[in-house]
């Protein structure tokens, strides 16, 4: 091995350990924040310049979860590198970092308010401006496709080429991000915008808000 590939080699090495310390901390944080509870929800970053991400495996605890249980997987949801299962919904997130380019991690939470909403059918509107600046079109409903399915997987790649959250019907939300820390923060940000969007519903009525009218309000 020459020494550019020897340096490469280490490079490759850091960045791995980098990202996967980052992918452990983020799901931590958001067991601790209350979106994920037991073994739900997942969390994935790709490594850049390759086709390839690090995804939580399948059964773990995001609590408690160690750089080294991480799985490494190409972009048809195929292991390359780990000792653990694959999780469930890698096909989804597979599918995602296909059709966005952009994307470079992704986040699917159990998070209580949101999740309610998609049981209700129930879009979540950007009703602060704080949400509306990052999520201008709200955070649409994917109808419900058994988990881990490729109906899901399919329904979820036409839907995010254009919003960076969805619901999903019964199933929690998925967001993306240029990192970990951005998808996760997104995530944190769609369940407080739902908890003031139910808030709002129940002092005012359920069509209290609607898009059109937040649109023209805050683009003016």
């Amino acid at each position: 091995m020459s020494d550019h590939e020897k340096r490469e080699r280490e490079m490759s090495i850091n960045v791995i350990k980098d990202i996967s310390e980052r992918i452990v901390k983020a799901g931590k944080e958001l067991y601790d924040h209350g979106l994920v509870r037991g073994t739900s929800g997942n969390l994935s970053a790709k490594i850049p310049d390759t086709d390839t991400f690090l995804i939580k495996p399948s059964g773990a605890h995001m609590e408690n979860l160690k750089p080294e249980e991480l799985v490494l997987v190409d972009l048809q949801g195929n292991k390359i590198r780990g000792e653990t299962n694959v999780s469930l919904e890698t096909p989804m997130h597979a599918a995602i970092y296909r059709t966005r380019k952009d994307v470079q991690a992704v986040v699917h939470t159990h998070a209580p308010t949101a999740t309610a909403f998609g049981i209700t059918k129930t879009e979540i509107l950007p009703v602060q401006i704080e949400l509306f600046m990052l999520l201008p079109n709200g955070v649409p409903v994917v109808p419900f496709k058994a988990p881990g399915s490729k109906k899901l997987a399919d329904a979820v790649q036409k839907k995010i080429a254009n919003h960076d959250a969805l619901i999903f019907e019964n199933h929690g939300i998925v967001t993306v991000g240029s990192t970990i820390e951005a998808a996760c923060s997104l995530n944190e940000m769609v369940e407080e915008g739902a908890k003031i969007q139910f808030l709002v519903m129940m002092l005012a009525g359920r069509d209290a808000v609607n898009l059109a009218e937040l649109k023209k309000k805050f683009k003016t």
